[in-house]
């Protein structure tokens, strides 16, 4: 018996030892009543709720695999508040508490996707490789990259896909790298782990006009002995200056050329003026008009408008009492709809296989150039010198011109299809029929316009 009674004191003594040394084992977790939230999402703020939180303490991210992230939490008498970290992914990761060498696991949370944190967004539809390029928005950090990916195949465009950008009070802002190809991209904000596509832009290649040729034009072998031309085609060629502003016309016809001079904002030819703002668009222009009551000429001037989008609107003249010498567009859809001058004229675009050249002149008025320069060459310079103007998406497909039946006298539309290729850095549009508008002088002819790269 005494054996017996023995046996248990020593029993009881090691049941002892064991649950005294398993206390000792580390510090006691000093979180009680901890509530750890079972989802949120990437960028958004959590708080771990508990008591016992205090300066000194830090919470770490930890992901089933891979390092653990410091949350940078804010620590409280009743919680920890951090942001869940965009280098993270979705999935589950361990809430950890760590004070000095010592850390206890408080709960998980199973990260969601993150919200598109961009709001007020506004994306170029049409971005210039080479160039410096502005996402507008609210939301933007430091950090942020740009990755532009295939809407068809997913896969990057460039070799080097993530473009650094820098944060500024208007949005985003990066440069484009070339490289070699023009088409539609996805654009998307990556930031960590995280990335949002932000819509589609149409990446391209910056051109200017070296030279445009006319071919077939009823109207240009009228006028041949008049300007000089000795061959059965008109070829006007463009030069530029250091600062890629049109600074020459030449052509194989003796009496057809123009010289340009610049002087800060003022742009001078012939007889006529032309003022730039800080885009170097044209906002105004003087020429030289008749007086029929007098016979004299005078100086009229031109007020050149834009909308919203840049694209151009309107040439009105000052005082003008009607709209005989105005100029004015209206566009649908970011296509040229119709432009009206004396007559109206309309364009339409049933298939959309081939793009414009960004920044460069609307192929509806190329398509006339011979009777631009006959009737307003004035405009068709300033269509030439302006930059940074938007145009039409797409070349259209057929061109509906004003007339005046010569029987009647009535007001007739006449049109003519389009045919257009772009090839080896050749834009050339093709007009069917005869006589497209014989009171405009517009004949179809075959305009060829050939591209150099900025």
């Amino acid at each position: 018996m005494r054996k017996l009674i023995s046996m248990m004191l020593m029993l009881c003594a090691i049941v002892t030892f064991s649950a005294c040394s398993s206390d000792d084992d580390g510090p006691t977790n000093p979180i009680t009543n901890a509530v750890v939230p079972s989802s949120a999402k990437i960028g958004s703020e959590v708080t771990v709720q508990g008591s016992g939180f205090a300066t000194g303490q830090t919470i770490l991210l930890q992901p089933e695999s891979g390092d653990a992230v410091d949350a940078n939490a804010k620590m409280s008498f009743n919680g920890a508040t951090f942001t869940i970290p965009y280098t993270l992914s979705a999935g589950k990761v361990n809430v950890v508490l760590k004070s000095g060498n010592d850390s206890w696991t408080l709960g998980s949370i199973n990260l969601l996707d993150a919200d598109n944190p961009i709001s007020a967004l506004s994306l170029p539809s049409e971005m210039a490789q080479g160039k410096e390029i502005t996402i507008s928005g609210i939301g933007f950090a430091e950090g942020d990259k740009i990755l532009l990916a295939s809407p068809s195949t997913k896969s990057n465009l460039i070799q080097n896909p993530y473009i650094s950008g820098t944060v500024t009070s208007d949005g985003l802002k990066f440069t484009l790298p070339n490289y070699n190809g023009e088409g539609m991209a996805d654009v998307k904000l990556v930031r960590g782990n995280s990335s949002w596509s932000l819509g589609e832009a149409y990446i391209y290649q910056p051109r200017q006009i070296e030279s445009i040729t006319i071919s077939g034009n009823t109207m240009v072998s009228m006028y041949a002995g008049m300007i000089g031309l000795t061959e059965d085609d008109l070829v006007l060629n463009l030069a530029y200056n250091d600062n890629g502003m049109l600074s020459a016309i030449t052509s194989n016809a003796t009496n057809v050329a123009w010289q340009l001079k610049y002087d800060g904002k003022k742009v001078t030819c012939d007889n006529y003026t032309f003022t730039l703002d800080d885009q170097n668009r044209v906002v105004s222009s003087t020429r030289q008009d008749p007086d029929y009551t007098t016979g004299e000429y005078v100086e009229s001037k031109y007020v050149w408008s834009y909308d919203a989008n840049g694209y151009l609107v309107s040439v009105k003249k000052e005082g003008a009492e009607s709209d005989d010498n105005n100029f004015v567009a209206s566009y649908a859809d970011g296509n040229l709809g119709g432009y009206t001058m004396s007559f109206t004229n309309e364009l339409a675009t049933a298939n959309k296989n081939l793009r414009v050249c960004p920044e460069t002149v609307e192929p509806a008025f190329l398509i006339n150039t011979f009777a631009w320069l006959m009737q307003r060459d004035d405009l068709f310079l300033g269509f030439l010198i302006n930059q940074n103007v938007k145009v039409s998406a797409y070349v259209p497909t057929q061109f509906i011109a004003g007339d005046i039946d010569p029987s009647t006298g009535a007001d007739i539309q006449t049109k003519a299809d389009m045919t257009s290729s772009f090839k080896d850095n050749v834009l050339t549009l093709q007009t069917t029929g005869a006589a497209i508008a014989a009171s405009q002088l517009y004949y179809a002819n075959t305009v060829s316009v050939k591209y150099k790269n900025k």
